[in-house]
């Protein structure tokens, strides 16, 4: 019978510290600590980036669809191949989500061609998921969300440090969202972030 663990933690002392640290400040939820958080991630990503720390990649994507006004009568096409928050945001705006076929069974991420199928007068936005770290075929996906208006949103959960030609995953669409669950490669044990190089967004 395999065992292989949701995940592995590793933290030590520095983590414990870290936390104490917090936890004495009394800033549970923001304070420095989360906006030395916001201020470094956002260096991280490059040049011109806005970072929001959230709860969960989850809170980022409802924020990433309120911000830009996708309601009622909406759709939003997403990756087929994804968590079920995707889904779940899509709908908890009102809108209704479409789901884009994978490439292939050697590339699990969001088929462009199947996006394109998947456009409609009614089509508003594109949430991709850059799965298990892989980039999606960004080149093709921002020409296809910029030719037909439509906003783009990349779901880096699985992607932190990812790269797509030279260029942070999560820094290509319109707004990235960050997971920092316990089980991703880096993990605050919850939470998330939501970024944007678009300062009326931000």
């Amino acid at each position: 019978m395999w065992k292989i663990p949701l995940f592995d933690l590793n933290y030590d002392e520095n983590e414990t510290n870290a936390v104490l640290k917090v936890l004495s400040s009394k800033w549970l939820t923001t304070g420095q600590k989360t906006q030395e958080f916001e201020d470094k991630f956002s260096q991280y990503l490059g040049k011109d980036v806005f970072s929001v720390a959230v709860s969960s990649c989850t809170a980022a994507l409802h924020m990433a669809l309120l911000a830009n006004n996708i309601k009622v009568g909406d759709e939003v096409i997403i990756s087929s191949l994804t968590f079920v928050a995707c889904l779940n945001v899509v709908q908890l705006v009102g809108a209704t989500p479409v789901c884009a076929d994978s490439k292939s069974f050697h590339d699990w991420n969001v088929s462009p061609e199947d996006i394109k199928k998947k456009i409609t007068p009614k089509t508003k936005a594109i949430i991709i998921v850059h799965y298990a770290g892989y980039p999606c075929d960004m080149d093709e996906i921002c020409k296809i969300a910029e030719s037909n208006k439509l906003v783009l949103i990349e779901d880096v959960a699985h992607a932190v440090g990812a790269e797509y030609k030279g260029k942070k995953c999560g820094t290509l669409g319109h707004i990235g969202c960050f997971s920092f669950f316990s089980n991703k490669n880096l993990s605050t044990g919850e939470g998330g972030m939501i970024v944007t190089k678009d300062k009326d967004l931000y």
